[in-house]
């Protein structure tokens, strides 16, 4: 091993978990304690990704809505009267869709598909925060009923 490799090794800081401002070595927790740290690990990291995800569906439904919205108003739909059985209200206004020309078929559809992909990722967002709550709980509880002391 050379000098810089040495010196290299011996100035690594060891795996560490800090909770409620205070810094534990993962050597000194409990092997159950370490698998809910790996579990709450990858629960963080498959947030992080589904949020992006999530993003990218958000400007996909605004994009679909403002398309439905120029299309309806390309194609001249008339508006909803109080008797209109269908309708699709864009904003404040209502439109007649009893009769919908293929292109404003098209962005409902698209619209009605990124609404629903969106609400998929919004649940699965909630499951994971759920999930890293309680993981942060208990490893909370393990720490507190272990003798482990914090580190500088």
């Amino acid at each position: 091993m050379s000098e810089q490799t040495q010196t290299e090794t011996q100035t690594q800081t060891p795996p560490s978990v800090t909770i409620d401002d205070k810094k534990y070595l993962c050597s000194e927790l409990s092997d159950r304690a370490n698998l809910i740290l790996s579990d709450l690990t990858r629960t963080v990291l498959e947030y992080k990704e589904l949020m992006r995800s999530y993003n990218q569906s958000l400007t996909l439904t605004n994009t679909y809505a403002s398309g439905l919205k120029n299309e309806v108003e390309k194609v001249e739909l008339p508006e909803a009267t109080d008797d209109t059985t269908a309708s699709i209200k864009i904003e404040d206004k209502s439109y007649d869709g009893t009769d919908l020309p293929d292109s404003v078929k098209a962005y409902v559809s698209e619209l009605v598909r990124a609404n629903q992909t969106k609400t998929s990722f919004e649940f699965r967002l909630r499951q994971l925060d759920a999930a890293r709550l309680t993981y942060i709980s208990s490893l909370k509880n393990i720490i507190e009923e272990s003798d482990i002391e914090p580190v500088e």
